[in-house]
């Protein structure tokens, strides 16, 4: 069982939002002892111009492929720059940055993102991955685990002291929670959150949530256990509200336990969670 990442993967640009990723990643780079990696995936075409479709000639093709790199690489250079500045704040010794050029974004996201422990990303709009992936797809394809961090949620706010784990006796709820376990070994509280057990009791057990949650005392890790019921409400309603109660800064789930099909026809908890949330969510499958 993984109790620390040694490898982290960042995907940034050179917005604040991606600025912001890069502060988060570098602060639990720093934590964990890890390496850092920054990952820009450039997106569209910078540098280009609507004239040049009419462009016609060696010389004059040229000029636009030429333009269109230097766009890129000043894009590269100022994302490079940022992410820099940010480990050598923290005293990062041990970090690489990786450029994504347009137009081999979804070969080289899935190749970057299998090359590390973690991979983080913004949410709902991933800067500096590019627009054919998602941090789902990422997740589910490569099986790394994604900790996506809402666009809302402050820079100075840490992640993962304060966790709750979304238990629905799953394969991957289950997975999750191994995934987690960097986060949960240095959490000041952990809680384990199950929602309407009543429904599938044989699923459970006698007291819904014990097993699992004796399982993570057994790591020493601080575990509340606490079973909710929707109330009419839907699942992913209980957990924010759950999460929202105790204060936590980490949400932990495992994406798509249900047939895919049904999660297409009855809208999934995953989905609606990534929807609603504002609270970073660390994403396992």
């Amino acid at each position: 069982m993984l109790t620390s990442w040694k490898t982290i993967l960042a995907f940034t640009d050179d917005t604040d939002a991606g600025e912001k990723i890069t502060d988060h990643a570098a602060d639990l780079a720093q934590r964990c002892g890890a390496h850092l990696v920054g990952v820009y995936g450039i997106t569209g075409h910078p540098g280009e111009f609507p004239a040049d479709a009419f462009a016609r000639g060696k010389a004059a093709l040229g000029a636009v492929i030429a333009r269109r790199h230097a766009a890129e690489t000043d894009l590269a250079a100022a994302a490079g720059r940022r992410f820099a500045a940010a480990t050598r704040k923290r005293g990062i010794n041990s970090g690489e940055f990786r450029v994504i050029w347009s137009g081999r974004g979804a070969e080289d996201a899935f190749v970057n993102s299998l090359r590390c422990d973690l991979m983080i990303v913004g949410h709902p709009h991933a800067a500096g991955l590019p627009r054919s992936w998602s941090a789902e797809r990422l997740a589910i394809a490569s099986g790394v685990p994604a900790l996506l961090i809402p666009e809302s949620w402050p820079a100075e706010r840490a992640i993962g002291q304060n966790i709750l784990i979304g238990w629905n006796a799953s394969r991957e709820a289950r997975r999750a929670m191994v995934d987690a376990m960097p986060f949960l070994s240095l959490a000041t509280s952990v809680t384990v959150v199950v929602v309407d057990a009543a429904r599938t009791p044989d699923l459970f057990g006698a007291e819904p949530g014990a097993d699992i949650s004796l399982v993570l005392c057994r790591h020493n890790i601080p575990v509340q256990l606490r079973q909710v019921t929707s109330g009419g409400g839907s699942v992913a309603e209980a957990i924010l509200a759950s999460a929202t109660e105790a204060g936590c800064d980490l949400i932990a789930i495992g994406a798509y336990s249900h047939a895919r099909t049904a999660e297409l026809i009855f809208g999934g908890v995953t989905r609606e969670l990534l929807a609603r949330t504002s609270v970073p969510i660390l994403l396992s499958h």
